[in-house]
């Protein structure tokens, strides 16, 4: 028994001394690391859907590491577009410029309060008249390490949201951007959808015009719409978190008799009427055939293969 008790008493200082040695290895003196995480790293708003002269856009600047008793600032880089770059929305290309600060936009207080784990960033875009030359104005922005703070490296291996210290914004004027939803997946381009088939402006102008038409006719749903997405359901609420960027979940599972009846049959069957009087429009789609594979057709909202009710 006392070979016993001995045996169990040097295993426990073993224990001990091992778990000191570990915290010893930690260093408590390293800074706290920051970074963004997005389930989509291509955030586009436009002026064309709107008479404001300014859009606000918010993102969230993660702690990795403790809070602090303090307030702690943190510091961003802007990041000017590559020359030649440019932006596909639907089937068109269009040219991207570098946003000049305090001119195309400005970003408010950078600071981690104290007490939190993170902190809202918030950027004020502002109309210019250079998003009307057939471009969009990208604000790019970069943290960077300072006292406090060293930014998280990219890390893009998660499925649900990337790590980045960088965010991207894009911004034009006059025919409206082609929201992030509008697409097969997450690893397709924009531009096209089984539900919607292709994106063209006159198509999300006459889709936003049923949606808004719901405020009279099912004035729950449009509430809770623009609580989600915003008026234009371009602008996705963080407060419900990941539901607010899965736009395609939400309207063919949580409200998906009130999006059939009130926005998507009637913008199909609009379509297939047109289509089938002016076959000679170069937007003209196959209508009710589609083929995932190749991105094409529109499936019908009635339909129980492709379409909206599967």
């Amino acid at each position: 028994m006392k070979i016993l008790k001995i045996i169990l008493i040097l295993a426990a200082l073993i224990a001990v001394s091992s778990c000191k040695g570990t915290w010893l290895m930690y260093d408590t003196s390293q800074v706290d690391h920051i970074y963004f995480q997005e389930p989509n790293q291509t955030h586009t708003r436009s002026f064309a859907l709107i008479v404001d002269d300014t859009i606000h856009v918010s993102t969230t600047v993660y702690l990795m590491g403790l809070p602090s008793d303090v307030d702690r600032t943190f510091d961003i880089a802007y990041v000017d577009a590559q020359e030649g770059a440019t932006l596909s929305a639907g089937s068109v290309t269009y040219p991207v410029v570098s946003a000049r600060p305090e001119v195309d936009f400005s970003v408010g207080n950078l600071v981690i309060p104290a007490g939190e784990v993170s902190s809202k960033l918030d950027i004020t875009l502002y109309r210019q008249a250079v998003m009307l030359d057939s471009c969009y104005v990208r604000v790019g922005l970069q943290l960077i390490g300072n006292d406090y703070f060293a930014p998280l490296a990219t890390d893009s291996a998660r499925t649900s949201a990337i790590i980045s210290p960088y965010f991207y914004v894009y911004v034009n004027d006059g025919d409206p951007v082609c929201p992030s939803w509008w697409r097969s997946s997450t690893s397709k381009p924009l531009g096209w959808h089984y539900n919607l088939g292709n994106y063209y402006p006159e198509k999300y102008r006459r889709m936003l015009d049923y949606f808004h038409q719901t405020e009279e006719t099912c004035p729950t749903f449009y509430e809770t719409c623009v609580d989600m997405y915003g008026m234009n359901l371009d602008d996705p609420n963080e407060a419900y978190g990941a539901a607010a960027t899965l736009m395609n979940t939400f309207w063919r599972k949580t409200y998906s008799s009130a999006w059939a009846k009130y926005v998507f049959i009637p913008l199909y069957n609009y379509y297939k009427d047109y289509y089938k009087d002016h076959p000679e429009d170069p937007h003209a789609e196959i209508m009710g055939t589609v083929n995932i594979n190749a991105q094409t057709g529109w499936g019908d909202p009635m339909d129980g293969t492709y379409g909206f009710f599967n």
